[in-house]
Order: structure tokens, then C-alpha cells, then sequence
């Protein structure tokens, strides 16, 4: 349905199901000749799970579809523990959308359809910070923000058919800024209870945008006569109205800098070839360009750069259903972060380092119900 024109040329109802399991090795490598904060290292990230459900089915006439998915279009997260040397910038965070989308196709004419519908995105942010206490061998006090709500988008289509072995399509999805209802406490402080509370207070009235960026894509296939297929997709991102950034405590004001995030673009390629009559092999790559710049990278936002490669199969049952399995290796790309040599006066120290190790690989798994 990221395309909703092209459901048009579904024949059928269908069930499409799909689950990807993404694991990272890049290891977060402190820099001790800059870091001023001791701890060391943050600990490994686990692995994510990202399920997905999409269904199309025709309605009215021949000419319409209808599809509704459950899709987790965007998500952060990163555990890096309340001990290493940058806690009192990141400690645990995650955040995820969620999207329920309605969408209908309609096909003009033989060569153009057009497609749009409707997106109810919920967004969910949980963010934990160290902070130091004042006083000698004091344990730290941490910030917990809490933000999460819900928001209206909508995305509109068109899928040009050249010929019956090439196709065009493009698709506009609008921003949505969910309306966030946000909580923020600073616990176990040893400060005097009137500035908690103050702190407290400012906490409530965070304006914390959780925004999805608006996104703008185009893509071509094309099938040649010998079965072998290509694509080639690309897909500009408004990132630079992300909005999220580090939330942190300097002396006795809440900390909210700006994101200073980049509009990027995507782009991926790919090649499809028979293995027999019940298989399809495919190859593909993908590039990603920068979202954040070196100077304005935060560890909670770590991204930089990625090229990745996947190859998989797509096998026809006897039933009559498709099953896909694709895995993809990324290099997601060093992601120096330095907090500068300022912040060595603030109270949560400078912390600089770079990720080792710099790697992603995805497991994807796609069953087609017909």
C-alpha cells in the first residue's frame, strides 16, 4: 500500500503477512582522549522484531480496490545502560509509529490508475536519562519522558502502465505531527524538593514533536521478455521537521536543544530472475544518504550513512500462495558523536566516539494469501 494505485492490478483478494527480525553489530567505541565522563562503552543492542499485515481486496466493480495494512513505518531504540560514559545524555530510549491505514485504487484506463486514502499514525516515545547529583559519591538522578499520541495523514497516487512489461509510479505522503501528550519527572534527586517540582513542571510543558516526515517517491519496473525483471525506486524524506531531539537537565532548566536533522534521500535497485517454475531468485541494493550531520549527531539519533545488498526467493506453493525470504546485510557507517569541548563545563561531561564494527544484516520473511 505504499503505492495505492498499483492494488489495481490485483486481480484478487489478498492477504499479505510479513515479519522482519533486524539485528546490528556496530559497537559504540568511546574515544577516552576526549571522553571527560568515565563508564566506557554502552552495552550491545538486542535484536528488533517488525511485523507488518497488508490486505486488497476488489470492491464496487472490476476498476476498484480496497486495502488496509498495519504497518510500523519508522522506529528508534537503543538500551545503552546507566553506567557508560554517556548516560547523562542517552540511557534507554525507543520510539515507534504505528499506522493504520485505508487506502482505494481506481483504475482510469488502461494505462493509468490512481490511488490515495487515509493513515491514523500513534506514536510512542519512553526516554530515560542519567543525572548527576550534586555532592560527592551521590548516585545518579534520571529524567523519564513519557510521550505518545495520535495523528491523520494521507497519501495519494498513480501507477502509469507503458506497456504490459513497464510500469511508472509515484506517491505523496503528507507529514503527520500526532498530538503528544508528554510527562516528564526527574527522580531520586538529591536537590531541594521546591526545584524538583519547578523541574517537574517544566517537564509538562515540553512541546515534543514526534512528527512522520513527509515523503515523496517514484519508482519504475520493467520485465523482459526471459522472465528477469528490474526495478529502480527512489524516495525523498523531510527529515529536517523531525522535530525529536536529546532532552537533558543544565543546572536547574530542562534542556531541549534543536535536532538540526537533513532532508535525505533513499535509493534502491533491484533484479529478478526465474530459478524454475516455482521460483523467482531477486538481488537488490540500497542507499541511504545522511540524515544528521557529523557536528549535529546525538546518541540517541545516531545515523549516518548506509549502503546495504539483499538477495531472496519467492517460491509459488501449490495452493496457489507466495512465500518470500530475503536477507540483507547494511553498512550503516561509523556515526562519530562528540558532544564537544563545551559540554566538558556542563555537568554531563564531553563524551566522543564512533561506532566499530559498523554492521546490520535483516532477516524478512513474507507469506501472500490468496
Amino acid at each position: 500500500l505504499t503505492n495505492p494505485a498499483g492494488m489495481t492490478r490485483l486481480e484478487e483478494p489478498q492477504l499479505l503477512t510479513q515479519g522482519i527480525l533486524a539485528k546490528t553489530f556496530a559497537e559504540f567505541e568511546v574515544d577516552e582522549n576526549r571522553t571527560t565522563t568515565d563508564g566506557g562503552d554502552p552495552r550491545q543492542q538486542d535484536p528488533a522484531v517488525i511485523p507488518s499485515a497488508y490486505y486488497v481486496r476488489p470492491i464496487i466493480n472490476e476498476d476498484w480496490r480496497l486495502g488496509v495494512s498495519l504497518t510500523v513505518p519508522a522506529g528508534f531504540g537503543a538500551s545503552s545502560g546507566p553506567n557508560w560514559a554517556g548516560r547523562y545524555y542517552a540511557d534507554d530510549f525507543s520510539l515507534v509509529f504505528i499506522g493504520l491505514n485505508a487506502m482505494v485504487g481506481y483504475r482510469i484506463n488502461d494505462w493509468l490508475s490512481v490511488g490515495g486514502g487515509m493513515s491514523v499514525i500513534y506514536s510512542s516515545s519512553d526516554d530515560t536519562t542519567q543525572v548527576p547529583n550534586p555532592g560527592l559519591n551521590e548516585p545518579d538522578a534520571k529524567i523519564e519522558t513519557e510521550a505518545s499520541g495520535a495523528g491523520i495523514g494521507w497519501t495519494a497516487s498513480a501507477l502509469f502502465e507503458l506497456s504490459e512489461q513497464t510500469r511508472l509510479g509515484i506517491s505523496w505522503s503528507s507529514e503527520v505531527e500526532p498530538d503528544d501528550d508528554v510527562e516528564m519527572k526527574l527522580k531520586k534527586s538529591t536537590l531541594p524538593q521546591p526545584i524538583v517540582d519547578e523541574i517537574n513542571t517544566q517537564g509538562r510543558n515540553i512541546d515534543m514533536k514526534l512528527r512522520t516526515p513527509q515523503r515523496v517517491s517514484i519508482g519504475g519496473f520493467h520485465e523482459w521478455d526471459n522472465g528477469w525483471s528490474a526495478t529502480l525506486d527512489a524516495m525523498w524524506v523531510e527529515f529536517s521537521r523531525f522535530g525529536l531531539t536529546e532532552i537533558g537537565i543544565a543546572g536547574q532548566e530542562i534542556n531541549v536543544p534543536e535536532g538540526n536533522f537533513n532532508d535525505f534521500w533513499i535509493f534502491t535497485a533491484g533484479f529478478g530472475f526465474p530459478i524454475s517454475d516455482r521460483m523467482e531468485g531477486r538481488v537488490g541494493a540500497l542507499y541511504v544518504q545522511e540524515p544528521v550531520d557529523d557536528e549535529d549527531r546525538t546518541f540517541t539519533f545516531a545515523l549516518d550513512r548506509v549502503y546495504g545488498a539483499g538477495t531472496g526467493v519467492q517460491y509459488l506453493r501449490h495452493n496457489g500462495h507466495l512465500v518470500d525470504f530475503n536477507v540483507s546485510v547494511f553498512n550503516t557507517g561509523d556515526a562519530p558523536v562528540d558532544t564537544g569541548p563545551l559540554s566538558a563545563l556542563e555537568n554531563r561531561g564531553r563524551v566522543a566516539g564512533k561506532n566499530d564494527s559498523p554492521y546490520a544484516v535483516t532477516l524478512e520473511f513474507v507469506y501472500h494469501w490468496k
